[in-house]
């Protein structure tokens, strides 16, 4: 039926569409005429051609950080904005990798490469800033339909900034704590009745408040420009360039308190939280260009047609520190261990690991254009909306490491200042990484009305994988040349029920895979292991859920039941640096809540609950089965609501508060390292002393909590003590 009703729709054209109950317009990502969005963000956009409806239309969970939500707690960074969507967690990485950048793991499971920016992927691996963030999606589950390879655990979309038909200048001055100071600008001016421009521009230099030596100097430029606002057709263009320059944090090192205790991070047990072990090479000195073009025609409400391309490079010089304090397996070895030595009350030297003594280059060098077909009509009784396309991704990865000359001297866990100020020299590069990836994606998804309110969907993604792998010193044959061909289907299916357009209800099954060689370059010990024989891994999702508009769909509210597994699973160890594909299988399911929107014209409010039950439900390792999946918070739920008072009248003010909450982690398979639940009581106040101008200040992790960032086997980033920040807001 589908194939035919592809057919039939692309030869009978606007026949076919004349056949519809004036069916609505297709909801593809476009360029907008206005800025208006709704406080609801169910009846949003998803921003991926892929999916093209709204929120509430789209038969998976998906979480939105709004606009509204990125100024008032004045977000700076992704990873920031992801703190309000609870089940995401961020790893440090390991540097021997070049992993470190933005590491998100989306119930549990890696999201590497499953970041988008308006329905692109965001090649490379960085700190992403937010400065032309309109809004953030989280779509989770097991996605390969609508991101491609990899999309274990779903992936995130940023929707820009792009330009709109009206004026509007705008600009933020923010300082305080840290120290910190940050300038933004976001300028729209209209050209003509369809053309419109948009610049935003940023610069930041900050420190982060009880974390010794961690700074940030970064800018960024972003303009746009688009043509046919308003029209059938439109096209637009849009070019950022970011610098980034700040210091890496490799991360508080576990601690064992016992023989066979677990471990947790030293400054759980007294160990300054402030301490780096980190030395002045220790920096990440990041450049983004990435260009963006977007073009759209629709044919009446029928049919719309969209390609858009995207060429990128990211330059990265980077160095971590990765310093490790491990244990012993028996009572001697144990005393004699840097964790038994620190509980005896010495001050233990710390072991390096993880790229310690391995700076190095990686340049990013990719290319990628989605061709999508989005067409509605009927065929006799049956109402159809089929979505079609073509994906080409094509990338390079060149990655150039370099050993300290000298090497580099101890520091033990007490004094992490030792080192601090020290600058390192490098010698000849000894080793190097080439990766030369090209995907060609084939996806078609039909959903057909078998009444007014029951629709039934299927679809799937064919994917085409090739990769060209090489590594060893320079100037010398590679050490490891591997070539991987693969091929594999990630079929999707559901059926969604929608008694009233304010009610969704749904049962969806998706999937993904994950091809061996997806991250050779930046995880270079599942190279050094390789197997031709080894499968890639195989995700899938099940998910039943409800999507709910109230009081004149001012307010959503949403529920989903889930179960996830994602079978021959890898695994890091942290001590050993050794990648296993194990044919481990890992199950994740829980339960999503969610609120978004106005209770009423004053009162706004977006929160969200998860509960996931992990478990590795087979491995070769025995006693691993049945512990907990690493990474993986039993319980997280964020909440951030404000309250207008006096609206409108000169003595207005706006108080806003909210909550990140997570509990527990483990940081291996084998659950024998942990980090302690997380906190973050947050709150900001805010006054408009006329039409163009207002004041904010926001506080954060207001009681002043240990909390932790970012997460490792053997590492944990202690995140910012408390800190309040000021701003003031313009706009014309």
């Amino acid at each position: 039926m589908a194939s035919l009703s592809l057919g039939a729709a692309m030869a009978g054209g606007p026949a076919f569409a004349q056949l519809a109950a004036d069916p609505a317009p297709v909801a593809v990502p476009e360029v907008s005429v206005t800025g208006t969005r709704p406080a609801n963000q169910l009846q949003v956009p998803t921003g991926n051609p892929r999916l093209p409806s709204t929120i509430q239309d789209t038969p998976q969970t998906i979480n939105v950080v709004p606009q509204e939500v990125l100024r008032e707690q004045n977000v700076t960074t992704l990873e920031q904005a992801l703190r309000n969507v609870p089940g995401i967690t961020s790893t440090i990485g390991e540097g021997n990798g070049g992993v470190t950048g933005d590491q998100f793991r989306i119930r549990g499971f890696s999201a590497q490469n499953d970041v988008l920016v308006d329905g692109l992927r965001d090649f490379g691996s960085y700190q992403r800033d937010a400065f032309t963030y309109e809004d953030v999606q989280v779509l989770k589950g097991a996605s390969g339909f609508a991101i491609g390879t990899s999309a274990i655990g779903g992936g995130i979309n940023v929707n820009s900034r792009l330009p709109m038909l009206e004026n509007r200048y705008a600009a933020t001055a923010t300082g305080g704590m840290g120290p910190f100071a940050r300038f933004t600008a976001d300028i729209n001016q209209r050209i003509s009745e369809t053309i419109a421009m948009r610049l935003n521009v940023m610069g930041q230099s900050s420190s982060l408040v009880d974390r010794d030596d961690q700074d940030t100097r970064r800018w960024g430029v972003a303009p746009s420009i688009a043509f046919g606002l308003g029209t059938p057709t439109t096209f637009s263009v849009e070019y950022l360039h970011f610098e980034d320059r700040r210091t890496i944090d490799g991360g508080m090192p576990i601690i064992y308190s016992g023989l066979g205790a677990i471990g947790r991070p030293a400054s759980e047990y007294g160990v300054n939280r402030s301490n780096w072990y980190g030395i002045q090479n220790d920096r990440d000195e990041t450049v983004v260009d990435r260009l963006t073009a977007r073009f759209s025609h629709r044919f009446g409400n029928w049919l719309t047609v969209t390609n858009d391309t995207r060429l990128m490079r990211v330059d990265r010089d980077t160095a971590l520190t990765a310093a490790s304090c491990g244990t012993g397996t028996t009572a001697a070895a144990y005393r004699t261990s840097c964790s038994g030595q620190f509980f005896r009350g010495l001050n233990p030297t710390l072991s390096y690991g993880g790229g310690s003594n391995a700076p190095y280059n990686q340049v990013n060098e990719a290319t990628q254009n989605i061709t999508a077909g989005v067409a509605r009509f009927t065929t006799g009784p049956i109402r159809h909306e089929l979505t079609g396309g073509v994906d080409i991704v094509r990338e390079t990865v060149d990655r150039v490491a370099y050993p300290y000359v000298p090497a580099r001297p101890g520091v033990t866990l007490l004094n992490s200042w030792t080192n601090n100020d020290l600058v390192l020299g490098t010698g000849a590069a000894n080793n190097r990484r080439e990766t030369e990836s090209t995907n060609l994606g084939l996806f078609l998804n039909e959903r057909l009305w078998v009444l007014p309110t029951l629709s039934v969907y299927g679809g799937f993604r064919w994917t085409n994988f090739d990769l060209d792998y090489k590594a060893g010193t320079p100037g010398a044959a590679p050490s490891q040349n591997f070539a991987i061909r693969d091929s594999f289907w990630d079929p999707r299916a559901g059926i969604i029920w929608e008694p009233t357009p304010s009610q969704t209800y749904y049962y969806s099954y998706s999937t993904s895979t994950t091809p061996p060689g997806t991250f050779f370059t930046t995880f270079p010990a599942a190279a050094t292991n390789f197997d031709n024989n080894i499968r890639p891994e195989r995700n899938t999702n099940h998910e039943i859920g409800a999507k709910i508009s109230l009081l004149d769909n001012r307010l959503g509210l949403t529920a989903a039941l889930f179960h996830a597994e994602k079978g021959n699973a890898t695994y890091l160890d942290a001590d050993t640096n050794e990648v296993s594909a194990t044919g481990d299988v890992q199950r994740i399911r829980g339960l999503e809540l969610g609120i978004t929107g106005r209770v009423t014209p004053e009162w706004n409010i977006n929160a969200a609950y998860t509960y996931l039950d992990s478990e590795t439900t087979r491995s070769q390792t025995a006693a691993n089965v049945g512990k907990r999946v690493q990474y993986v918070p039993e319980h997280a739920a964020s909440l951030w609501t404000t309250y207008d008072i006096a609206r409108d009248t000169p003595w207005n003010v706006t108080v806003g508060a909210g909550i990140i909450w997570r509990s527990q982690v483990f940081l291996d398979a084998a659950n024998s390292a942990e980090v302690p639940d997380n906190f973050s009581l947050d709150a900001m106040l805010q006054h408009k002393l006329n039409q163009n101008v207002t004041l904010r200040v926001n506080g954060y992790n207001l009681t002043d909590r240990t909390n932790y960032e970012g997460l490792f086997g053997n590492r944990a980033v202690v995140a910012a003590g408390r800190t309040v920040l000021f701003s003031v807001a313009a706009e014309f």
